[in-house]
């Protein structure tokens, strides 16, 4: 009688084993999809599945490299989780280079291989493997919707080796891994464009606004806080009584017109709170519905590009005047000449009464106003050239403050001289800028027929980098109709005034590249401040070391 043969049935040892197995391999995808929510950060996400997957398996060493750049024949891939490796070691698999066409082969035919330790490309690490007893290395592909994204490199030794009958778990792990990478990427991508963006919000030297449908500010960016106080004492806060501190908006609000149309709005003139000149914009933010849902609200002070402006329309007319003027002087001039010489010619033979001489005199008298008016036409016309020299502001002024000395006790006006010591020198006609504070501090002087306070002042400013001269009197200030007038030749409320003296100061100071802005009240006073720019100080940069004198060089980490 013939004994069948059996197969014997697994014992309670293997199925103990198998157990064992799929309880280890159920926990290393749990931590690899733990990791993830544990941090969304890549850094953190790729350490933590390493170490699970060392840890569980009881593995010693594990490397993961991604891709760092790809070509039609390299990848260049670059570690970026490890364990097990000195310092040394580290330095030296920093980056790893594989042919295309072994990358292929990862994403097509062989997610997992297994592979000798001798093969190992770095010597260092090879050598520590064989100290180490370790023989064999499993490299596990990390793929993400059918794109290798890089390799995870594990010694495969201790007890739980793993035979290639395992490659599918492998390649399970390989891709929740990848789906892991991919996913801490774009968060990482995200962070990094809301970091940019937030970057660049605060980095916007003008003022921000994000305001909600309840005229509420949601944001502020950091010029906001400057300009309108600490951002906790901002936000939540109606608009309207942080812009205009009011309850409600005024009727030129570009952002009630924005929160109420739904349209962009774009508005320019002086703040309604501190004057000057502001350019507004506002810009409505809808949701995904398409409902309103905030408004962008945006100012930009254009005061001193407005007042620049101005400046060079002013100067554009006053050449052109300039011209016009020069010609018309040159055509007076002379037969002025023939009337002031038939005059006196007359006068001295004719035998007048009294009365007549009176008006021979009267003749003469306004004979050399209009010669003078002349000359100073010509004189804006064709400005002397400056003869440029080093000198000090506060010399001119004590200078002019001494010409006008017996001015001023005549005006009964008090003096208030306010010098800021330690004041670079500037390069300067001596004579021009005394011509030109002279003629401020005398219109000074005229504008308190009463007597009055006369204050005049010299500082350095830092920003914009210039220093300063500034004249302030207690007269009868300018009217709101002649404040773009004042500098325009001729124009003058004086009675014996030529209104030439202001427009030649200015022209005086545009060769200086300096400038001159006014601010005035009608019955309180006026302020002139005459700037002149200061160069910026270039730093001084020290030459670069020569290869011999580095302290420490440092080294590739691939030679």
């Amino acid at each position: 009688m013939r004994k069948e043969k059996t197969e014997a049935l697994p014992g309670p040892d293997y199925a103990r084993r198998e157990h064992l197995r799929q309880h280890h391999e159920l926990q290393i995808l749990f931590d690899i999809s733990s990791a993830l929510h544990y941090s969304p950060h890549l850094q953190d996400v790729l350490q933590r599945a390493l170490m699970s997957i060392l840890g569980t398996l009881k593995f010693k060493m594990g490397a993961i490299y991604l891709a760092r750049e790809t070509s039609d024949e390299q990848w260049l891939l670059e570690l970026a989780a490890h364990h097990g490796f000195s310092a040394t070691l580290l330095n030296c698999i920093q980056f790893l280079s594989i042919p295309t066409n072994l990358m292929d082969k990862y994403h097509h035919q062989q997610p997992v291989r297994w592979f000798p330790a001798t093969k190992i490309t770095f010597t260092a690490l090879r050598e520590r493997m064989e100290e180490e007893g370790i023989e064999e290395i499993i490299c596990i592909s990390l793929m993400s919707q059918k794109k290798v994204l890089g390799l995870l490199y594990v010694t495969n030794d201790g007890a739980l080796q793993l035979k290639p009958d395992r490659s599918e778990f492998l390649t399970t792990i390989g891709q929740q891994l990848g789906v892991s990478i991919q996913n801490a990427q774009l968060f990482d991508s995200v962070e990094r464009a809301k970091s940019e963006l937030e970057i660049s919000f605060d980095a916007i030297q003008h003022s921000i606004f994000l305001v909600d449908r309840r005229m509420r500010i949601y944001r502020v960016n950091r010029t906001s806080e400057m300009v309108y106080g600490k951002v906790e004492d901002l936000l939540g806060k109606k608009y309207t009584q942080i812009l205009y501190g009011k309850d409600q908006p005024h009727l030129e609000c570009p952002i009630w017109a924005c929160l109420w149309g739904g349209q962009p709005v774009q508005r320019e003139g002086p703040h309604p709170r501190w004057g000057g000149y502001y350019h507004y914009y506002a810009f409505p933010v809808f949701n995904p519905t398409g409902s309103l849902e905030r408004v962008v609200y945006y100012e930009k002070d254009a005061t001193e590009a407005r007042k620049l402006e101005q400046r060079l329309q002013q100067t554009e007319r006053l050449k052109a005047l300039g011209t016009l003027a020069a010609g018309i002087a040159h055509e007076i001039r002379n037969p002025l000449a023939t009337i002031n010489f038939n005059t006196q010619m007359l006068q001295r033979e004719l035998h007048l009464d009294a009365a007549q001489q009176q008006m021979f005199d009267d003749v003469l008298k306004e004979i050399r106003k209009m010669d003078r008016i002349v000359q100073q036409v010509l004189h804006f016309a064709r400005p002397r050239e400056p003869q440029f020299q080093p000198n000090q502001l506060n010399e001119v002024v004590r200078y002019c403050m001494d010409m006008a000395k017996a001015y001023l006790v005549k005006a009964n006006v008090v003096v208030c001289l306010d010098t800021s010591d330690g004041l670079p020198s500037v390069v300067m006609d001596f004579s021009q800028i005394c011509q030109v504070v002279m003629n401020v501090i005398i219109n000074a002087i005229e504008s308190m027929p009463n007597g009055g306070n006369l204050t005049v002042a010299t500082e350095r400013q830092a920003d914009p980098p210039s220093l300063v001269l500034q004249v302030t009197d207690t007269g009868t200030g300018i009217l709101e109709e002649d404040k773009d007038r004042i500098f325009d030749p001729f124009f003058t409320r004086k009675p014996e005034g030529t209104g030439m003296g202001l427009s030649i100061s200015r022209q005086i100071l545009e060769k200086h590249g300096a400038f001159v802005d006014v601010e005035t009240e009608p019955g309180k006073g006026t302020t002139f401040r005459i700037i002149f720019p200061l160069k910026p100080v270039v730093p001084q940069i020290e030459p670069a070391p020569e290869p011999g004198d580095a302290i420490m060089e440092s080294k590739p980490a691939i030679q």
